[in-house]
């Protein structure tokens, strides 16, 4: 299946460097997301990568309301970073930084693993305190506050340790998730290699009791999400056996783990049986709020050549169901045996007015087009929401492959960006830049709603025209309803703020559209977007003279 953004170039193979390839009738969507490289270490890669976002209204900056976006990667030279912009618009940066944890005493998080960023709302301070989770001598949480300072908006103030101070917990993994809404509940598990699997809760500032997750002797690399269910809230866990063939998923009350001591027991949901062993990480994800109780985590084979998500849509069947994302069983055109991948990732959340989605991305590589790719599919796993055959995130091919595949090189902020104002899935991922010889993090800002990563020009080629494109006082379209229906018309700025919009009720047919009034706005690149009782049908790329 030929994405409509293309159909007329399905006939010529372009070069990656158009930012457009095709091979055996397979289209990458090229990304237009914003994007930016901002570090200051050169990483030779990363156990794990992690990012987490959120709208500041509490704690007060010195710029006011913020949204904060705070990322780690890293394993030895690693690094912690944190960006203030202005509500809803990541590309309006007020401050970047970089934290330096381990006690205050190690710039960049040195020797550390495994990092993992969020935030969580202290009601006894009446602050949103950041929290960095790492491995390092042992299992840590880093506590820091928000100032009004201009210079040190993030100071620290505190570490928790999770485990005895020991090099014997190397290599394993610690992971944590965050309530994106309230910022109230916070939650983390860790393979602890002498015990098994341990587990923490953090509610409003106040920390729980360190417990073991019973029947866990052996298992490991596991994850974590938060999730709400009818207004009380809940921690679902993935992990896997030592053999890495059996995948073990189980839930347990919040509440439960602020209260509990010792050892917890924790309710198994499924149990996923390999035919051979995994070949990266587990990530897990659940919508924040959500009475369905679904969830979704994903993996690839042992051969790196399929990317599975094994998920329950309760909405539906009711049944747990795994699912190949790169071979065709979405409808979009099949990898397999073409490309290698490695280390995927995923986002379960909600589109808004268009329902849920299950956001996956991963490393694909065939020695020639190497970089990071993404779809995104219906809860249910029968089919694509974005455009086919695959999205391209932005700038993130490279003319030789990451030379550390196995390991997690991309992250999805697991937040739901729709109730938060930011309105932006804020992803991470790092490769190498040949041309400078120093491996990179890219910050990309996805906005909801949309079914590509938009942000730069790129003109769409279907048979619905905007005209005339580039415009000075209206914009012109048509739409084709089968019945009755709400038509609405928006035009976004480059950050997704509303720039103009008009709406009308119109019967069955094809009908002129007209956005007009649009002479003062600023000279740049829009989107048009085109929405029929709620759900949107198109989005144009358009540029104002």
């Amino acid at each position: 299946m030929i994405s409509k953004l293309f159909r007329n170039a399905v006939l010529t193979v372009v070069s990656s460097m158009s930012g457009i390839f095709l091979a055996q009738a397979q289209t990458f969507v090229p990304s237009v997301a914003h994007e930016t490289v901002f570090n200051n270490w050169d990483i030779n890669y990363s156990g794990d990568i992690s990012s987490f976002a959120f709208n500041n209204t509490i704690t007060p900056t010195a710029w006011g309301d913020v949204d904060v976006y705070l990322a780690s990667w890293g394993f030895g030279f690693s690094e912690v970073t944190v960006q203030f912009t202005k509500p809803g618009d990541p590309t309006s940066v007020v401050y970047k930084g970089n934290l330096s944890g381990l006690q205050g005493s190690n710039n960049n998080y040195q020797d550390a693993s495994y990092l993992q960023v969020g935030a969580v709302y202290n009601e006894n301070t009446g602050n949103i305190q950041i929290l960095v989770a790492y491995q390092w001598v042992g299992f840590k949480v880093d506590v820091f506050d928000i100032t009004t300072s201009t210079t040190d908006p993030v100071v620290y103030n505190s570490t928790i340790n999770l485990t005895s101070s020991s090099l014997n917990y190397f290599d394993h993994r610690i992971r944590m998730d965050c309530d994106s809404k309230s910022l109230n509940s916070v939650a983390l598990v860790w393979d602890n290699p002498f015990i098994g699997l341990q587990t923490i809760a953090c509610n409003s500032g106040t920390w729980g009791n360190i417990l073991n997750l019973n029947n866990t002797s052996g298992q490991s690399g596991p994850d974590i999400a938060v999730t709400n269910i009818g207004g009380s809230p809940y921690v679902r866990y993935v992990y896997r056996d030592a053999n890495g063939t059996q995948i073990t998923s189980s839930m347990i009350d919040f509440n439960t783990l602020m209260s509990a001591t010792g050892t917890v027991n924790h309710f198994i949901q499924d149990v996923n049986y390999l035919s051979s062993p995994l070949n990266s990480n587990l990530v897990l994800d659940c919508k924040d709020y959500d009475n369905a109780k679904n969830w979704a985590y994903t993996y690839t084979d042992q051969n790196a050549l399929e990317v599975f998500v094994r998920f329950i849509d309760n909405n539906t069947t009711g049944t747990p169901t795994t699912v190949s994302v790169n071979t065709g069983a979405l409808g979009n055109a099949s990898l397999y045996g073409q490309y290698n991948v490695y280390a995927p990732t995923l986002h379960y959340g909600s589109k808004g007015s268009k329902g849920d989605e299950i956001f996956v991305g991963w490393y694909n590589t065939d020695g020639n087009h190497n970089g990071y790719l993404a779809v995104e599919m219906t809860p249910d796993g029968t089919g694509l929401i974005s455009d086919a055959d695959y999205l391209e995130l932005p700038n993130a091919f490279t003319a030789t492959p990451y030379p550390y595949v196995s390991k997690s090189g991309i992250a999805f902020c697991k937040g739901d960006a729709d109730l938060t104002s930011n309105r932006h899935m804020y992803t991470v991922y790092y490769d190498y830049d040949n041309a400078n010889n120093v491996n990179r993090l890219h910050h990309a800002y996805h906005l909801i709603g949309f079914t590509a990563f938009k942000d730069k020009l790129q003109m769409d080629l279907s048979q619905v025209k905007v005209y005339p494109n580039p415009f000075s006082t209206e914009l012109n379209t048509t739409v084709t309803l089968a019945e009755k229906g709400t038509v609405r018309l928006e035009l976004l700025d480059i950050a997704g703020r509303l720039v103009s919009q008009y709406e009308t009720v119109v019967d069955k047919g094809t009908y002129p559209m007209q956005l007009s009034g649009l002479q003062n706005i600023v000279s740049g690149s829009y989107f048009l977007k085109t929405s029929i009782d709620g759900k949107m049908v198109q989005t144009r790329t358009v540029i104002k003279k």
